[in-house]
């Protein structure tokens, strides 16, 4: 018959008081003001202001850090169902009393312009349903899309070149009887821009090569081709 003797686990004398003036520090501090956030720093902000992001994650300086580091989940939906934009927010601590938010937005694809307020559209045509009374940033306006061709414009717009995306004030759907997939786009630089979203990606690569050859501004066209003529002038 083989007896298991039981093992004695000891403390010395000194790690059980250092153990038990620990727990004591911990609950004071967490019961202290201490404990409380002292500082947020948002980062990773783009078209998101840093205090949008803190009002919707619902902190303030009544807020304890233990408190956002065991709940970080459910604030994180939360605020990510208030700010559609947001595609993922997580938390970190500094120095025990200050907070740091990072964020990683979708990107800003435009604006879409309904009843005299504008709306966001960021990947995969989604437009945000919040109010605003004038977009922000160097993003297109797009004009008469319905939600299905929206979706592809913004799609093709996001894959544009830079130094194209930049000069890209407005976007129109624009179709005609002998062409259903006809678009118009306003240029930054005052030039207008005639084409065919099945073709647009790939003709628009030509364009600062076009404008840079045009004497005087006009409208390039696309659609059919690729030639360029002024506007006429206004007697």
């Amino acid at each position: 018959m083989i007896v298991l003797k039981k093992k004695r686990i000891r403390i010395s004398k000194n790690s059980l008081i250092f153990i038990i003036v620990f727990v004591i520090v911990l609950i004071a501090y967490f019961g202290s003001s201490l404990s409380k956030v002292r500082n947020i720093d948002v980062k990773g902000v783009n078209d998101l202001g840093a205090q949008q992001v803190i009002d919707a994650t619902k902190i303030d300086d009544n807020s304890t850090l233990l408190n956002i580091l065991i709940h970080h989940k459910s604030i994180s939906k939360k605020t990510e169902r208030a700010l559609p934009s947001i595609k993922s927010i997580s938390f970190r601590t500094r120095n025990l009393r200050d907070l740091t938010i990072d964020v990683k937005e979708h990107p800003t694809l435009g604006f879409i312009y309904k009843n005299g307020e504008y709306y966001r559209i960021i990947n995969g045509g989604q437009v945000i349903d919040k109010k605003m009374s004038s977009p922000i940033g160097n993003y297109p306006i797009y004009s008469n899309f319905g939600a299905k061709r929206l979706k592809k414009m913004s799609n093709i717009y996001a894959e544009l070149p830079s130094n194209v995306k930049t000069n890209v004030s407005e976007i129109y759907n624009s179709p005609t009887k002998l062409n259903p997939y006809r678009i118009k786009i306003d240029m930054n630089d005052g030039n207008k821009v005639i084409a065919d979203m099945r073709t647009v990606k790939s003709k628009l690569k030509y364009y600062p090569g076009m404008a840079a050859q045009m004497k005087k501004k006009g409208t390039i066209d696309l659609e059919i081709g690729a030639y360029s003529y002024p506007f006429k002038d206004k007697k």
